[in-house]
């Protein structure tokens, strides 16, 4: 027996430490070259799309052209990378770079199931951002799209009736429309999986995290268990506030607020944010910073300007300075909608360039996003010393977490004042404070729950534990973690889910709900780490931090960033807040504040916490 547990110790040994092999190296540098190539050509294809609008047919011609080129060569390789991983060659980098083999995916069907899925999917797709929904009252007129025509509508109404109807008009062209649709879907996405290799779908649902469906969410129920009793006293003060503007009629006690309702009250925190659109704002004489109005007061309206400041910003946290010709060759995006454009860094990887796109400075969210999109700039160049391969994010929008993170701290009243956006001192007291903690928790604290229920059902489909027209199911997930209930009782003769999807049908939510809750983790670190932030010193609070000028930052994330995902995202995590896991402290700690207000309030005001 003993002999038997030595000889199996010592083939595991060997196993990890074993040596490079030459012909799998010889693979894997060849395989690096071709898919930077090929990554290229999708990359311009894409630029060209951005640049020149989404229906533009050379560009949507080329786009499709490199995505067959991908999935030929992909299928190339897959004989010999199964083969490599069958025999077990190669040192523990050369194991990595074959487990980051992009997969087949859909590709993987039969050609029949293959053109069925892709038609499933278009059709979803297209149905929710393409569909019409008929005016309240004008059924001749089903010209209204959802964004920006119904959304102005709703938010600007204030008639009950239209509201609701409006709610249902677009499940019922959305949802229903698509119920046949969703379930075949779902049943070729766990064929998917098993000819990918996965023998639950819910791990295959995963697979960019690196984790199995179980791990994941294990991790993502431990997130909202600690986001819980935040979220209990802002939905409770939430649902106050409806209350006294609709009456406890449409609004009872002890009971999740009604969807509809809710929808258009949180929403207002996604616009161009007025003090007036809220009834209990906690300090009202305070009132919000116009941000906007302060950028053309100071001249900082004009994007290159802009771009200009905020690469010093990061240049004087010790990261790269910008080359001058970076901005030279920078092109405008020409969008007809001002504000849904986005500043944006492209990668290239056989090409030695980034490129950058940009849009109309108008408003305080293209400003905050010039810190997003020139994080992500650094982070491809960071990551370029890895091979093709390994360049990616350790899981998507990783990235992001990084570029929110120091976009929060930017928007933090101590920097504004530093730019001379901010004259008053008052921004920086607690009434002014709460206020601007207000506005971000309601963009916040209320998404995450949502994002959990589009992956928590989605997840017990694809585990068999429900079908995947099961509309009582969603709606108990919906009522349990989000506190909110349809108009009236819904049952499966309807179905609401795809109304629901914010993206696309096989777009998954918990990459999202990390990176959200890593962006307030890297700052309570990075905060604590430059002694900006100091627990339970009121005099530094987590939301006050200011980040600027914090050489010491820029080793930490040059060193993260430059590891591409050559490792596991617990690693990088590791390097950049030296603990292995994603925590909800940071984002507790920053709405603190908020947190303590809301339950006074609460307790002052007598409002019910919780729902049966």
């Amino acid at each position: 027996m003993w002999t038997c547990l030595v000889v199996l110790f010592m083939a595991g040994f060997t196993q990890a430490k074993s040596p490079p092999d030459a012909t799998l190296d010889t693979f894997l540098n060849d395989t690096n070259q071709q898919l930077a190539v090929i990554y290229d050509q999708a990359v311009l294809a894409q630029l060209l799309n951005e640049l020149r609008g989404p229906n533009d047919l050379v560009a949507l011609l080329e786009i499709e052209v490199t995505d067959d080129k991908l999935i030929k060569y992909v299928k190339s390789l897959t004989t010999r990378k199964a083969k490599f991983k069958r025999l077990g060659l190669g040192d523990s980098r050369q194991r990595r770079l074959l487990a980051k083999f992009p997969l087949l995916g859909y590709e993987a069907l039969s050609p029949r199931d293959l053109k069925r899925v892709y038609a499933l999917a278009s059709n979803m797709s297209d149905n929710y951002h393409n569909v019409k929904l008929c005016a309240y009252k004008q059924p001749d007129n089903c010209t209204l799209r959802l964004i920006p025509q119904v959304q102005s509508i709703v938010q600007g109404s204030r008639d009950l009736d239209e509201i609701e109807y409006y709610w249902f008009e677009w499940r019922r062209r959305t949802g229903l429309a698509t119920r046949s649709q969703f379930v075949a879907f779902m049943d070729l996405y766990k064929k998917t999986a098993q000819l990918n290799g996965y023998d639950r779908a819910e791990d295959y649902w995963f697979r960019s995290l690196e984790l199995n469906g179980q791990e994941t969410m294990s991790l993502l129920d431990k997130i909202m268990h600690g986001l819980r009793p935040l979220f209990l006293q802002f939905h409770a003060h939430v649902r106050g506030s409806l209350r006294k503007m609709h009456g406890e009629r449409l609004v009872p006690r002890n009971r999740p607020y009604p969807q509809h309702l809710a929808e258009v009250f949180i929403g207002n925190a996604f616009r161009r944010v007025q003090a007036e659109w809220y009834v209990d704002l906690p300090s009202p004489e305070a009132g919000l910073v116009n941000i906007t109005q302060e950028l053309h007061r100071r001249g900082l309206s004009t994007t290159q300007r802009v771009f200009w400041n905020v690469a010093e910003y990061f240049r004087a946290l010790g990261l790269p300075q910008l080359e001058s010709s970076l901005w030279t060759y920078a092109q405008k995006v020409s969008s007809d909608d001002d504000d849904r454009c986005w500043h944006k860094a492209w990668r290239y990887y056989a090409l030695p360039r980034t490129n950058f796109t940009y849009c109309p400075l108008n408003d305080e969210e293209r400003f905050f996003n010039m810190f997003e999109a020139q994080a992500d700039l650094h982070y491809y160049r960071a990551a370029s010393i890895q091979p093709t391969l390994l360049q990616e994010e350790p899981f998507p929008n990783f990235s992001d977490a990084i570029g929110k993170c120091f976009s929060m701290a930017a928007s933090s009243p101590r920097f504004l004042r530093k730019l001379g956006l901010l004259k008053e001192g008052k921004w920086k007291e607690l009434p002014a404070r709460l206020n601007r903690l207000y506005v971000q928790g309601l963009r916040v604290v209320f998404l995450l729950p949502v994002f959990y229920v589009l992956d928590r059902f989605r997840i017990e489909v694809l585990s068999g534990h429900i079908k995947a027209d099961d509309n009582e199911a969603y709606w108990r997930f919906t009522e349990h973690y989000t506190g909110a209930a349809a108009p009236t009782k819904r049952t499966n003769e309807q179905f609401d889910v795809p109304a629901k999807l914010l993206m696309e049908v096989d777009d998954q939510y918990a990459s999202h709900i990390l990176s959200i809750v890593l962006q307030f983790q890297l700052l309570e670190h990075f905060c604590t780490k430059t002694g900006q932030f100091e627990k339970g010193n009121p005099k530094k609070p987590l939301d006050l931090c200011d980040l600027s000028d914090q050489r010491g930052l820029g080793e930490i994330l040059q060193k993260a960033m430059s590891l591409g995902s050559s490792v596991y995202y617990r690693d990088v995590l590791q390097e950049l807040v030296n603990q292995p896991e994603i925590s909800i402290d940071g984002l507790l700690t920053y709405f603190q504040p908020l947190q303590d207000w809301l339950q006074h309030q609460n307790q002052q005001n007598k409002l019910d916490v919780g729902w049966s």
